[in-house]
């Protein structure tokens, strides 16, 4: 595996666990009502949201790379 298939996979790897503790956030908010829970989800969240635009800038960059 290159080191760029290895870095989009982990960057997949790290949104995908992002989106899980944002929805486990979201769910512990629901259940209890705390603001911890929501807080968690809305941060879990954005640093997903985060990875998803720094995996395609990454993706791009080194694909430009490829072609040299």
């Amino acid at each position: 595996m290159s080191l760029k298939a290895f870095h989009i996979f982990f960057v997949a790897v790290s949104v995908l666990m992002c989106l899980g503790v944002g929805a486990w956030g979201t769910d512990q908010y629901l259940e209890r009502g705390n603001g911890t829970g929501l807080g968690l989800a809305v941060l879990c969240f954005v640093l997903g949201a985060g990875l998803i635009v720094y995996g395609f800038k990454v993706y791009k960059k080194l694909s430009e790379l490829d072609e040299k």
